[in-house]
């Protein structure tokens, strides 16, 4: 195939890379980080492809193309990847047509190619247990108190915070004694109007993009979450003892630092995976010995077939809180999602246990 000239559909002509670059810009203003990388590894996955095929000029592409492209794909992946990656494409070509790249009609094209998953093939139960997760705090407790890697996991676990969460709490954003923090309040959209004058321990989630730190949902995600007596005190410690004293670029505090700074979430992922490599409490399931493994290597800790993704984390942390009797509504605004999305992919309690909590809140109806 070969790339046609500007011609009189009034197509402007961009070769597919030049073209991702433009929507990835795009989309920076109000994505975060782990979305963007999501979307330029599914776009190169089509520009890839589209220069081995010799398609220089995005204009080219049409639903044929694509039609050929999803064949070449569902060689190598399932329903639900490819659902994926196609809700990325129409998102491209969107913006191509607001920039003359494309044809009007292709967004719909995608849409009409794009794989239809159910709910099930769309959602992965996938999660750390319970015991396993309490089993790494049990451990982190004894033997490395309040160090970053206890701080982080008791925070994944207790309020199943994604990858920006954890990223984006200043040490600023505690209020250990209870006392409402009104600047905190302001940048979330709050009034202090009729609040008492303490409400407990808590902690202030706020996005704060225009220094690197937007939560998933932006305002949205905005909001303030309970804190216990043993978190506190957990929490406290490691600043004053244990946390590296530095600033990030915009002169905050990060309440997680690295000697550079604030953690990429390159970091936070690689810790999470070392902490639950299972041989960092017993023994290796796979047969390996802990002083030539490669996955305990630097970088190659995802190598592990035992570890959890952030993700895992807080799918499981969020089936905990539902087996443990807390309501969808309630654990929606602790973890910043909603009731459908708690339903749908987080919520894989066992349903006996759940029953049993029921059991309780019925037993004195009138």
């Amino acid at each position: 195939m070969s790339s046609r000239a500007a011609g009189g559909d009034g197509l402007q002509p961009i070769p597919p890379r030049a073209a991702v670059d433009r929507f990835l810009s795009k989309r920076e203003m109000d994505s975060t980080e782990q979305t963007i990388r999501s979307y330029r590894d599914r776009l190169m996955r089509l520009v890839r492809w589209l220069e081995a095929e010799d398609v220089l000029n995005i204009n080219d592409v049409d639903g044929r193309t694509l039609q050929e492209f999803l064949a070449h794909r569902q060689e190598s992946c399932n329903k639900t990847t490819l659902n994926n990656e196609f809700g990325t494409l129409k998102k491209f070509f969107e913006f191509l047509v607001a920039i003359e790249a494309t044809e009007p009609e292709m967004p719909d094209k995608v849409q009409l190619l794009k794989p239809t998953a159910t709910a099930d093939e769309q959602t992965n139960t996938e999660k750390i247990s319970p015991a396993r997760a309490r089993e790494i705090l049990a451990f982190l407790e004894r033997y490395e108190y309040a160090s970053r890697s206890h701080v982080i996991m008791l925070l994944m676990w207790r309020f199943a915070f994604r990858y920006s969460d954890l990223r984006a709490i200043d040490v600023g954003d505690f209020s250990f004694d209870g006392e409402i923090d009104e600047e905190r309040l302001r940048e979330i959209g709050e009034e202090s109007e009729n609040l008492p004058d303490e409400i407990g321990p808590h902690l202030y989630m706020v996005s704060r993009p225009e220094t690197g730190t937007r939560l998933k949902n932006h305002l949205k995600s905005e909001r303030v979450v309970s804190l216990t007596a043993d978190e506190v005190e957990v929490i406290r410690d490691y600043i004053e003892n244990k946390r590296i004293d530095k600033t990030d670029d915009a002169g905050r505090e990060p309440l997680i630092t690295t000697v550079q700074g604030r953690p990429t979430d390159t970091s936070v992922r690689r810790w999470m995976y070392r902490m639950t490599q299972p041989c960092l409490i017993g023994d290796c399931p796979h047969d390996r010995d802990p002083d030539d493994c490669e996955f305990l290597e630097h970088g190659r800790e995802s190598g592990c077939p035992s570890v959890h993704s952030p993700h895992r984390i807080r799918t499981g942390a969020i089936s905990n809180m539902r087996e443990q009797g807390v309501s969808v509504e309630d654990v929606s605004e602790r973890v910043d999602a909603t009731p459908e999305t708690v339903r749908q992919h987080y919520d894989f309690s066992a349903e006996m246990k759940r029953l049993e909590n029921r059991r309780s809140q019925f037993e004195n109806l009138q």
